[in-house]
C-alpha cells in the first residue's frame, strides 16, 4: 500500500457544487482510494466516477459506485467526460503502471507487463508518461477553476520531475496549478 495521496485532501479548503465531480483513472485493486474517493465526493454531494481498463470484483463488492471501463484512461476522457456536463473538482491519476527499476523486473512488475500486452499495449515508462499527459490534456477543460489533481508515482529528483505523471506536470503549471510536494497540484486551493 502506497502513500495514500489522496488523503491529503482533507488538509484543503475545497468548495464543492452540484457541477462539479470526482473522476479517479486507474481504479483501486484492494488499496482503498476508490472507496476513500467515493465516500470524499458522497461527503461533499457530489458524483464519483472510477475509471479502469478492465473489470474487477471491486464491482460487485461496491455496485454503488460508478465504475467505469474503458480501452484507456486518455480514450474515456476524450470521449466521454464532455458529456457528463460537470466540471472536476478532484482527479486522481492511478493508473498505467510505472516499472521502478527496468534493469531488474520483479515478477509481479512481469505480470503486468504481461498483462498489458494481452490489451495489446506496450508496458513502459515512455507510454506510461505519455498516457497521463494525454489525460491532463483532455481533462484541462474540464478541470473546475478551484481543482486538485493528485499523481501517484510521481517525484521531483535532482530538479527534475520524474515518475507516472511528470510530462504532465507542465501542463498543470501552464494552467495556473501549483504544485504541492509531488503528488499533488492545486489552483484556486487554500
Amino acid at each position: 500500500m502506497g502513500s495514500m495521496p489522496y488523503k491529503k485532501l482533507e488538509q484543503l479548503n475545497v468548495t464543492c457544487n452540484s457541477n462539479n465531480v470526482v473522476v479517479e483513472i486507474g481504479s483501486e485493486n484492494g488499496e482503498g482510494s476508490s472507496v476513500w474517493l467515493y465516500e470524499w465526493a458522497k461527503k461533499h454531494n457530489i458524483d464519483f466516477y472510477s475509471v479502469d481498463v478492465e473489470h474487477r470484483l471491486r464491482e460487485q463488492t461496491y455496485p454503488h459506485i460508478n465504475w467505469v471501463v474503458a480501452k484507456s484512461g486518455s480514450t474515456w476522457c476524450k470521449n466521454i467526460l464532455s458529456g457528463l456536463n460537470k466540471t472536476i473538482k478532484v482527479l486522481y491519476l492511478d493508473n498505467f503502471d510505472w516499472i521502478w527499476d527496468s534493469n531488474n523486473i520483479a515478477p509481479y512488475c512481469q505480470i503486468q507487463i504481461n498483462n498489458y500486452a494481452a490489451r495489446g499495449v506496450v508496458m513502459n515508462n515512455q507510454n506510461c508518461q505519455a498516457e497521463h499527459r494525454l489525460q491532463v490534456e483532455y481533462c484541462l477543460p474540464y478541470l473546475d477553476k478551484q481543482a486538485v489533481v493528485i499523481m501517484d508515482d510521481t517525484f521531483y529528483n535532482n530538479g527534475i520531475w520524474d515518475g507516472k505523471c511528470a510530462t504532465a506536470i507542465p501542463l498543470l503549471l501552464e494552467n495556473g496549478f501549483t504544485m504541492r510536494g509531488s503528488e499533488y497540484a492545486t489552483r484556486g486551493c487554500k
